[in-house]
């Protein structure tokens, strides 16, 4: 009796710990990603900045580490730091979605030498790929087109992020413990890459052995366990999936437990892949832990994982014709391995990672960089700061994300990371910047919408106002007037050209006094 208290008592001390390690991985990754060389920086923020470049990162990164979890767990880390943005993250989750199935599909190739077997085995590695691979070339086009993904996660985060929580965060935030240990390390070790792999490196640890604890405490160990109470109908079997995984923190440990079930014909390869669909969505918790107390923007993107999960769930789980298409595309695949043993190992090797690096490597030779100098003036008071935009875009591609570096004493100076990351793009005569939306039209064309709850309304007030600076002379310019109606007697003018998409000056008035102006003083590479 006292050795089984013993026991319980660690096993719940382990279970702590690594909860905790979990906990500070994700506040070390983003203390150690904002210390990193602005170059260092730059260089992974223009590679995110692609959508299909992110996509394949997000793949690839997964298939090293072979853990959604931590892969997932990281990118929220790094958005909560403010280093990258929600549109950066999205495709990057759906990459790690199917970078995950890489663990059970290596686990399938152990049976090669069985035959009919192996045939099973490599169907039900692979019939997660499949799955994934299907979700994302119907939701990759929605919310690349439509922001589907990111609409729905901004939505409702607004929603569950209110005052309260906001008031609520400094004083539950566990940051409270894990920062002073973590201003310890880094001024012991001021060397931000080796931090920053550090970090990454916990987190790993930390959901191995939380994930390893857990599957022991809920199965016993035990795999007959697992298959005698797991599998059913494919409810059941969905729902058990869901909460297996949920408990253990790792897709990749309950969907590569499963394969031998398959193999030796204990469970269907029907039962195994609604199993997956609740597993698929029972490994969204750890991105939902690793957002608690963080921002707006690293809840939303926690969400983006559950809701690409759901919906894909949504899409096949209660059509019975629509389910059996993985399993037959993974059937296939398996009697083609069975017949050309090389398939299994060409597969993996193109799928996760050849590909991944070829399109990595084709997408960002097209990926153009332009800095814009912004002097700020307030108060009536000239050259009172400068802001930096960097902005990253791809050739052909309407979208583009500016990244910027405020509040700089000097307009030479320059910042690690980014104080804001959004987006710019144009869309049937209209120009949209991050949340505001201006209309390429007519004099005194207006739109409305709302910054936050207050509605305002945006009129175009003149067009072709000549601009110039260093030698540079715009003439495509819009000049539009933006009235809240909250009663503050304030506006806000903007000068854009319309044709490059930039924002060439900022003017805020409250009651006709001019309290804020940004004015656009340079630009590299030149217009």
């Amino acid at each position: 009796m006292e050795n089984n208290r013993l026991k319980i008592l660690k096993r719940s001390l382990l279970i702590f710990l690594s909860i905790f390690l979990f906990l500070f991985s994700i506040d070390f990754i983003g203390h150690s990603f904002k210390l990193l060389n602005r170059d260092i920086v730059d260089s992974i923020l223009t590679l995110t900045s692609n959508p299909f470049i992110g996509l394949f990162i997000g793949l690839l990164i997964t298939a090293v580490i072979q853990s959604s979890s931590t892969s997932t767990a990281m990118i929220v880390a790094v958005v909560a730091s403010g280093s990258i943005g929600l549109s950066e993250a999205i495709p990057m989750i759906m990459g790690a979605n199917i970078g995950t199935t890489l663990t059970s599909t290596l686990v399938s190739l152990s049976f090669i030498t069985k035959g009919n077997e192996f045939r099973k085995a490599i169907s039900a590695g692979v019939v997660h790929d499949f799955f994934n691979i299907f979700v994302v070339i119907i939701l990759f086009p929605l919310e690349y087109y439509y922001g589907l993904l990111s609409n729905l996660a901004t939505g409702f985060s607004s929603r569950l992020v209110g005052t309260t929580f906001i008031n609520l965060q400094t004083e539950l935030s566990y940051s409270v413990f894990t920062k002073p240990i973590i201003t310890f390390i880094s001024d012991l070790f001021p060397y931000p890459l080796v931090l920053a792999i550090v970090a990454f490196s916990f987190l790993a640890i930390s959901i191995k052995v939380l994930s390893k604890f857990l599957y022991r405490s809920i199965t016993g160990g035990s795999k007959e366990i697992l298959k005698r109470y797991f599998f059913g109908g494919p409810y059941k079997s969905f729902f058990w999936g869901l909460f297996l995984t949920a408990g253990v923190q790792s897709s990749s440990v309950t969907t590569s437990v499963i394969v031998p079930f398959v193999a030796t014909s204990k469970v269907s390869l029907k039962q195994a892949f609604t199993f997956i669909l609740g597993a698929n969505i029972g490994t969204t918790i750890t991105a939902l832990i690793a957002a608690i107390f963080k921002s707006e923007a690293a809840i939303s993107i926690a969400l983006v994982h559950l809701f690409f999960n759901l919906i894909g769930v949504l899409i096949f789980l209660p059509f019975p014709w629509l389910r059996q298409l993985p399993v037959i595309v993974a059937k296939e695949f398996g009697r083609m391995a069975m017949n050309y043993r090389i398939t299994g190992f060409v597969y993996i090797i193109l799928t996760f990672f050849i590909i991944p690096f070829l399109l990595i490597s084709f997408n960002n030779e097209s990926q153009t960089n332009r800095e814009l100098t912004y002097r700020i003036s307030t108060d009536g008071v000239e050259n009172s700061y400068f802001k930096k935009v960097t902005i990253k875009s791809t050739e052909g591609n309407p979208l583009s994300h500016w990244f910027v570096y405020d509040e700089l004493s000097t307009k030479e100076q320059v910042k690690n990371t980014p104080s804001k990351v959004f987006e710019v793009s144009r869309k049937n005569k209209r120009i949209i910047f991050d949340t505001l939306t201006f209309r390429v039209g007519k004099i005194n064309d207006c739109l409305s919408g709302y910054v936050g709850s207050v509605e305002y309304e945006i009129c175009l007030k003149n067009i072709s106002k000549n601009f110039s600076f260093n030698e540079t002379k715009l003439d495509s310019l819009y000049l539009y007037e933006m009235v809240k109606q909250d009663g503050s007697g304030s506006s806000t003018q903007f000068l854009i050209d319309v044709e490059k998409n930039i924002l060439v000056m900022k003017e805020v008035f409250v009651n006709d006094s001019l309290i804020y102006e940004e004015r656009i003083i340079q630009v590299n590479p030149a217009l």
